[in-house]
């Protein structure tokens, strides 16, 4: 479908996650140099996210696309074609296996009252609020703020943790982080049968008690 674009690419949620789509009719330089803008502007928010690039009938060379993986990686971004299986930009985070996650998108913030169970991953294109609830059999991705309650089997990646009531398998995190520094973007995930978070490109871990 034909999208009229005054732009060098546009953001967008779908039920796929974000999309990236790229104004075919540019050169690589403006590609990029618009991205870089895009990313450094809105690096929290992008910080820890997997996009799906939709190349609008442009095609990329195997340079161009290594150039786009650098760049992404850079803002702890990683990116797939439509289309395509391969993911560029995964070394930060190991996702490398993150197109054989099922998953389901909620295009929103959730409010009060809201919820989801999903048996896969779930990702969520805004804050998770106190009175929300996210419930996913894998992985949980958060592109906000977690005030509310979020349960996942694997581990779950965030802009910031204020949850409520967290657990990840069987273990429960009853004690929510309170510590300003939990508004980065993190990875909490099970250790030595804990809850530890990682800020996202960093080794060291943080651990909570129950």
């Amino acid at each position: 479908m034909e999208v009229n674009m005054d732009k060098a690419a546009i953001f967008k949620g779908s039920k796929e996650g974000i999309v990236l789509l790229v104004n075919p009719d540019l050169d690589f330089t403006s590609i990029v140099n618009f991205l870089s803008k895009t990313l450094e502007e809105r690096k929290l928010f992008f910080s820890g996210a997997s996009l799906l690039l939709d190349t609008n009938d442009r095609i990329f060379s195997e340079e161009e696309l290594k150039n786009l993986g650098s760049l992404f990686q850079k803002y702890g971004v990683s990116f797939r074609i439509k289309g395509e299986e391969k993911i560029y930009g995964t070394e930060f985070l190991n996702l490398s296996n993150l197109q054989e996650e099922k998953m389901a998108v909620v295009t929103h913030t959730m409010r009060s009252g809201q919820s989801i169970k999903f048996d896969g991953s779930v990702v969520v294109l805004g804050d998770i609020n106190e009175g929300a609830e996210v419930n996913a059999s894998k992985n949980v991705y958060i592109f906000g703020i977690v005030r509310g309650i979020i349960n996942a089997g694997e581990k779950i990646i965030s802009l910031g943790f204020q949850p409520i009531r967290m657990s990840i398998g069987r273990k429960m995190l009853e004690v929510a982080p309170s510590d300003k520094s939990y508004r980065k973007p993190r990875v909490a995930e099970l250790e030595n049968g804990e809850i530890v978070f990682k800020v996202i490109g960093e080794k060291k871990s943080l651990r909570r008690k129950e």
